[in-house]
């Protein structure tokens, strides 16, 4: 009786130490089993254009997606893309589902406690977006009492506190533009290149721009996991490249028929 006691405990401990070390192991570099599966795992959104979404015969495009895909090309893997609503996106990450996220990913303080991030590449203002007919909104200060059409985990979100706005919750940016228009938000928050190609594809939509965060860059960047070195080189060395040979300036052409690629890191 003892003897299976022991032998059982034994059996326990063994596999405890193997789950932790597999474990260990798949955390230890995610770059080389990226690599050995031939597979880097990408998180979008798939709605919000024109970063990651759905063209008319529902395949996914978008100037995110592209990026991801030329990223791939440089790594010499495939691109596998895990499409999730924003909120739950880093926590994919977390969690070990997804590699990474490249949908527009702000740099934030917050984030970087969390996350390592590649060098942006891109560079934006932001702008307060209002219905054509709603003239009280103007400055920063105008602001109190009014509801923002944003993602919950938006990186404002202590700065709409502080102004006296409330956030209404979104899942796209479609989402955040009926909001406005019926009244149940005042605003939303978007950079020139989700505003103006919104237009372009809804020529008849009644918004406009209330005014410009002057003071507020809003940076795209590619996040990993803490402490994964290797694929935070990898990712930044390719999107480096991508800078320098033209690719991404290319690509941004195409969907904002302007260039914003922040080229301040090309060596």
């Amino acid at each position: 009786m003892n003897l299976n006691r022991t032998f059982i405990t034994f059996l326990s401990a063994l596999l405890i130490l193997t789950s932790a070390g597999c474990s260990k192991n798949k955390n230890a570099d995610q770059l080389t089993r990226i690599k050995k599966d031939g597979i880097l795992t990408v998180g979008v959104e798939g709605t919000y254009p024109p970063i990651t979404y759905h063209d008319e015969n529902g395949t996914l495009t978008g100037f995110d997606v592209d990026i991801a895909r030329e990223i791939g090309k440089k790594l010499g893997v495939e691109i596998k893309f895990v499409e999730a609503e924003w909120d739950s996106l880093l926590a994919a990450v977390d969690s070990g589902r997804i590699d990474t996220v490249i949908n527009a990913v702000s740099i934030t303080e917050e984030r970087k406690l969390k996350y390592d991030f590649t060098d942006p590449y891109v560079s934006l203002y932001r702008h307060i977006i209002v219905r054509k007919d709603n003239n009280t909104i103007k400055s920063l200060s105008d602001l109190k009492g009014t509801k923002c059409a944003e993602n919950i985990t938006t990186e404002y979100a202590a700065q709409l506190d502080a102004l006296g706005s409330t956030i209404v919750p979104i899942s796209s940016l479609q989402q955040a533009f009926d909001l406005i228009s019926t009244g149940r938000a005042d605003f939303t928050i978007l950079e020139d290149v989700q505003f103006y190609p919104y237009l372009e594809a809804h020529p008849d939509a009644q918004f406009k721009i209330a005014f410009t965060i002057d003071d507020d860059v809003d940076q795209f960047a590619i996040p990993v996991k803490k402490n994964q070195t290797p694929l935070l080189n990898a990712v930044n060395d390719a999107l480096n490249e991508l800078k320098r040979d033209g690719t991404l300036s290319r690509i941004s052409e195409k969907y904002f028929k302007a260039d914003v690629i922040e080229k301040a890191s090309i060596q």
